[in-house]
């Protein structure tokens, strides 16, 4: 298995003969990556060949993760396609040298700023998110499991873009 690229399509199988459509739509360091689920699921004998229609539909999950299921063969990867730049890709707030020095970071970790006090308050830490997590959101996104409340901020309506605290 080859090092995730930017613009990978995979499938990731819910477990019920379907599977649901996503890309690798930004990194983040040498092995981290951004991965966007998207609201699109086709029966497993379908979804290879169609995977990319996939990436129309809204995104539903967006975390920072690790490639250990696409590592492992239980994603597959099965097209290359550029990533759409309206994705939201989040900002987050980091303490520098002393806890009360915030600053704002953008999804890559290049840009940065004094955060306010507001988004200080507000703003989320960075995460690194095991892949099950957002295959289990998934599944949870269809009634397949329960919804538990960590799946809440992989939901993309509560990523805060870095478009939006940069301009």
């Amino acid at each position: 298995m080859r090092d995730p690229k930017l613009g990978d399509v995979f499938v990731v199988p819910t477990g019920d003969g379907r599977a649901g459509v996503g890309q690798v739509v930004a990194t983040y360091g040498k092995d981290a990556y951004f991965f966007a689920i998207f609201d699109f699921v086709l029966p497993l004998d379908e979804v290879a060949e169609r995977a990319v229609e996939g990436l129309s539909a809204p995104v539903l999950l967006l975390a920072l993760s690790m490639d250990a299921k696409l590592y492992a063969g239980h994603w597959t990867v099965v097209a290359e396609t550029p990533v759409n730049p309206a994705i939201p890709l989040p900002a987050y707030k980091e303490a520098v040298d002393l806890a009360t020095n915030i600053e704002v970071v953008d999804f890559s970790g290049e840009r940065r700023r004094p955060a306010t006090a507001a988004e200080a308050a507000s703003l989320p830490n960075r995460k690194i998110v095991a892949p099950v997590r957002l295959e289990r959101a998934l599944r949870a996104a269809l009634g397949l499991e329960p919804w538990l409340e960590p799946f809440d901020e992989l939901r993309v309506e509560n990523v805060v873009p870095s478009a939006s605290v940069f301009g």
